[in-house]
């Protein structure tokens, strides 16, 4: 019997899952994966080889081929139509400037240069030229298949030295980075939690999750603070048969979580023995927010109430 939705099982910790995370988000990590190491100019023979069959630029990659490159690009774009624009994470650090295209690259804004100035882009002859060959030019139009005209052109033109007028190359290499975790580099566990925050449930209360006691025990309470335990009120809602759906300890109330866990007189006399072993004061609870806000209370110290 199901208790709990996949999805919510599937859910981070912090959002009210058990974070066991999705085979989807890890599928569409791992294929990220490939992504970022041609955006990356990793070096490898793979690289190499899609560089050769596609072109420089992703950005002019198809994805209609039938292939795995276009596949993995196909899937690039249905996460960017659903909320998550992987391109937009990833940022290139000029250094010497020889690996980063002038045009093509998002190397100074988030928006390519040839995007941004398309009239200036038209004029020039050597398209992927880079950022150290461009900057190192007698001008930055010298490689222009005529002079600049009046009108957009010369506004585009004026608007581009201004960008470009505070850059200022180094002797480092460049590099790319991914701005998903403070270290810049590309993790697939950083990718799978990303996606599962957008595609799974979230709950407003995060999982207790306590480390000091077995994994069953912290999904066991996972569940009764859900109301997912096969309690007989819960089981006679889902056409079980019982004979009674009342507690078969006290008889006194319909067995459900609440009374299982607070209202039930074993439930109150183990309470009242545990608290007085603890020295703590005892009050009557019948919810687990009345729990929780108890158990703030409480004085003690970290150590002792995780134990506790």
């Amino acid at each position: 019997m199901s208790w709990v939705a996949w999805d919510q099982v599937l859910a981070a910790k912090k959002r009210g899952g058990l974070g066991i995370s999705s085979f989807y988000a890890l599928n569409r990590a791992l294929l990220l994966k490939w992504v970022w190491r041609f955006i990356s100019q990793d070096g490898s023979l793979w690289y190499h080889i899609i560089r050769v069959l596609y072109g420089t630029s992703i950005d002019r990659h198809g994805s209609s081929f039938s292939s795995c490159w276009s596949s993995i690009l196909r899937e690039v774009r249905v996460l960017d139509d659903k909320g998550f624009n992987f391109f937009s994470h990833c940022k290139i650090h000029v250094g010497n400037g020889y690996q980063t295209k002038f045009w093509l690259d998002s190397w100074i804004s988030d928006m390519a240069l040839c995007d941004r100035f398309p009239r200036i882009f038209a004029l020039e002859t050597v398209k992927e030229i880079s950022v150290a060959d461009k900057m190192e030019a007698s001008s930055l139009c010298a490689s222009f298949r005529r002079p600049i005209r009046d009108g957009v052109e010369r506004q585009q033109w004026m608007d581009i030295l201004h960008v470009i007028d505070s850059v200022t190359l180094s002797s480092s290499s460049d590099r790319w980075s991914c701005d998903l975790n403070g270290e810049g580099t590309f993790r697939v566990k950083d990718i799978r939690l990303v996606l599962d925050d957008i595609y799974l449930p979230a709950l407003s209360v995060e999982t207790r999750w306590v480390r000091y006691v077995p994994i069953k025990v912290n999904v066991f309470a996972w569940r009764a603070r859900l109301d997912r335990l096969p309690t007989r009120l819960n089981l006679s809602k889902r056409g079980i048969l019982t004979n009674s759906i009342a507690c078969p300890i006290c008889d006194s109330a319909q067995e459900d979580v609440h009374h299982l866990f607070f209202g039930c007189t074993m439930a109150k006399d183990l309470s009242s023995l545990i608290c007085r072993w603890w020295n703590l004061p005892w009050t009557a609870m019948v919810s687990f927010s009345d729990w929780d806000a108890w158990f703030l209370s409480t004085r003690l110290s970290s150590k002792l109430k995780s134990l506790l």
